[in-house]
């Protein structure tokens, strides 16, 4: 039986002004693409004010110096970090689901329908109440997102218990569930560099968590740089 992801929102709903700011900055400077993501998931919400902003203020200086920005927009992009770590964590998640949206399938190509946050279906029977955040639908497929700006604080050992694992135990169970209609891939995204990925990789693979493809900080900007390759 074929499975859907439905009764989502739209995109547009996740969008704020300091997302928006954000993406500015990252299209404006693409070179300082994985920096910038890799201070966002650095983030700590219990880090006082004054280390988020040294923080800010040493990535934005490595930037420079590693010529990734140029020192004229520094000031942009620093005023746009501070902004943002200042509006709360909530959009660090939110500004990943938008990024994972707007580069699209990660793992097909082709014509697709996105939803963002939405719930399975089995026909007309939701099989659970558990959010996906970003679903792609092509044909024959759906590809479906959990994401967390940082993966390994989310899915670190032990997960057998609690809300965390049984996610995990659900996402990983749809393609069986799904079986003889559509093809699911169930992913776990997040801003992660890829040695964290592999340590993700590892712990799912020790939970027999092993139909679950995970996506990091490596992923994203390969898609990025096919997304700016075709603008070009």
């Amino acid at each position: 039986m074929s499975c859907s992801c439905r009764k989502g929102k739209r995109l547009s709903s996740l969008l704020t002004k300091e997302i928006e700011e954000f993406f500015g900055a990252l299209s404006k400077n693409p070179k300082a693409f994985s920096l910038l993501l890799e201070v966002v998931n650095s983030f700590r919400p219990t880090d006082s004010p004054q280390i988020k902003a040294e923080r800010v203020f040493l990535a934005v200086k490595d930037m420079v110096e590693l010529g990734l920005i140029s020192f004229s927009s520094a000031e942009k992009v620093l005023k746009t970090l501070k902004t943002f770590f200042q509006s709360g964590d909530r959009q660090r998640g939110d500004l990943l689901e938008v990024l994972v949206s707007k580069l699209g399938p990660f793992t097909f190509k082709g014509r697709y329908r996105r939803i963002n946050q939405c719930k399975v279906y089995k026909k007309r029977r939701k099989l659970s109440d558990k959010e996906i955040d970003v679903a792609f639908s092509g044909r024959g497929i759906l590809e479906l997102h959990e994401c967390k700006a940082n993966m390994v604080r989310q899915w670190r050992d032990p997960l057998r218990r609690g809300k965390r694992g049984s996610k995990l135990k659900f996402l990983n169970s749809l393609p069986v569930e799904c079986e003889n209609g559509k093809k699911i891939i169930p992913c776990c995204s997040g801003l992660d560099g890829e040695f964290a990925c592999q340590y993700v990789r590892m712990v799912l693979k020790f939970y027999n968590y092993r139909r679950i493809e995970v996506f990091g900080r490596k992923e994203l900007l390969q898609k990025f740089r096919e997304k700016l390759s075709r603008k070009g």
